[in-house]
Formats: structure tokens, sequence, C-alpha cells
């Protein structure tokens, strides 16, 4: 199959060195016939030599990683495309590539793997390279996709910060003008109780680190459940976790004003793509409490 050029793919022009290091004319002939191979082999030299640029070293990075990419929007199997992604990761940082992973993971139903990359993908789209745009839907799928995937993952999963150590994009609930109302998290409760489990403590302490980080003025706690048994009852189990929650992090030293809306089984997320409507990974990812702050 006949590849379109990389270049026009990733609207380059030829850099302008400020100095014509070793190696220079090479992987600029290489990057203009779209070889790849040749200018993998000369990056590394590039990366050594003081006298290329940093400007010209991202500009075949960014090629490369251009490169490796476009393997993943042909029909490769599942594999190929994973060692694509990860080489198109080694040259550039790119939500793009965080993103694929996630969805390879997603599919193949490795959920904790799966929110890891969505996450990264999310924060790298807050504080990354702000030229790789992305569209309003596409950052909204990724959101539902992390959200979902920390719900089914297998073990707590890292709510990690961005790179200059602000709050984690999945805390914020907002990127590039995208932005939910209320925020979910899988903090969990043992069975028909208001004791936190295992993961359900994790998740909460992760919101209250948040919470004495950003310190608002005030917090919106929803309580969810799923929709097995009484309508009445999941009410009530939902007004019982959300003040559980409230007393859980005023102990903790959060001096704001907390609202508890109670919301039991009327507010079902959609589910998400290979999620099917009613299943137990759908009540999975309903079981949860939101937040929203001022």
């Amino acid at each position: 199959m006949k590849r379109i050029s990389i270049l026009a793919l990733m609207g380059l022009s030829m850099a302008s060195p400020a100095l014509a290091c070793e190696g220079y004319d090479a992987a600029v002939a290489a990057v203009q016939t779209d070889d790849a191979n040749a200018a993998a082999a000369l990056f590394d030299g590039l990366i050594a030599d003081n006298d290329c640029s940093d400007d010209f070293r991202e500009w075949v990075g960014d090629f490369l990683a251009r490169d490796a990419f476009a393997v993943t929007l042909t029909d490769a199997d599942e594999a190929t495309k994973r060692a694509a992604l990860e080489t198109a990761l080694g040259y550039e940082r790119h939500w793009r590539s965080f993103a694929g992973l996630g969805q390879l993971d997603w599919a193949a139903k490795d959920y904790a793997s799966a929110a890891a990359n969505f996450q990264l993908a999310l924060n790298e789209l807050a504080e990354g390279d702000q030229t790789h745009t992305a569209e309003t839907e596409e950052i909204a799928e990724i959101y539902q996709l992390a959200t979902a995937s920390l719900s089914l993952a297998d073990q707590v999963v890292d709510l990690p910060t961005t790179r200059s150590g602000n709050p984690s994009v999945m805390l914020t609930g907002k990127v590039r003008g995208f932005e939910v109302e209320e925020i979910p998290l899988p903090i969990t409760f043992e069975y028909n109780s208001v004791q936190f489990d295992a993961a359900g403590l994790d998740y909460a302490n992760a919101l209250v680190n948040h919470l004495l980080m950003v310190n608002p003025v005030s917090v919106n706690l929803g309580g969810h459940t799923d929709p097995v048994g009484g309508e009445e009852f999941n009410l009530a189990l939902s007004e019982a976790r959300a003040e559980a929650l409230a007393t859980y992090i005023k102990a903790a030293g959060y001096t704001g004003e907390i609202i508890t809306t109670p919301y039991g089984e009327s507010r079902l997320p959609t589910p998400p793509s290979g999620i099917e409507a009613g299943s137990e990974e759908h009540h999975r990812i309903a079981r949860r409490v939101s937040f929203a702050s001022q």
C-alpha cells in the first residue's frame, strides 16, 4: 500500500538549523523521502551531538512519532499497533498515542492499564503540546472511558497530577473547553453498608487530598446506586453513603461547606462503547459518588 507523505500528514516544512550538526543533511534527506528507518538510525546520534539544536531533534522525532502512529491507522493486529504506539511515545508525548494505548487496553478489558493511559492522555491535553488539536467529542469520549475504567479495574488506579503538579484532569473535570457537571469517582462501599470497601477508601482519600489541596468554598456530593433493589431503598442508601463520605471528609480536615444530594438509581450513566446496558459492568460504573466544587 502506498503511504501518504508523512510530511503532508504532519504539516511540516524542512527545518532550518542554527548549526549544521553532524548528520543534519542525512536526517533531512531521510525525512523528506519518508525513510523512517534511516531517520531512526540517525536519531540517537542527533541526541548525543551537542551541535544539534533541540528544535531540529524535535522535528526529526515528530516525524518518527507520526510515522509510527500511522501504523495504527492500518489493519495491523493489536500487538503491532501497541508496539507502534509505544515507539511513537518514545519520540514524542502525544495525547493521541496515550489514548490509542487506552483504547487497546479497553478492548482487552485491561481496565487498570486503560485508566492509567486515558488519564495520561487527559493530562497531556491539559499541559502538553497545545498544537496537538482535539475535538470536544474526542475529549468527552476519553473522559468517559477513563472514569469507566476506574470503576471496572480490579485494583486501585492512581490519579496522577499533571506534569506541573496541578490536579489530575480526572479530578478537575475540565480541559480545553470540555467540562463535566459532576465528577464521578468509584468511592464504593461494603454490600448494603455505609462502610467503605478497600478501593472505596483509597478513592475517598484521593478526594480528600484533592479538596485539601484546592480548598474550594463548597463541595456537592452526589450519591448514586445501581438499579438493583427498590427505588426507595436505593435513594435512602445513596443518601446515607453520601452523608458517610461527608463525615469522613470533614474529619479529614476539610472546612468548606458540604452539600449532599441523593440520586439513587435516577441518574444511571450511559454505558460506554463495549459495555451492555444493564450488565454487571454497567452496574459497577453506576455505583459511585460524584462531586462538584466551587
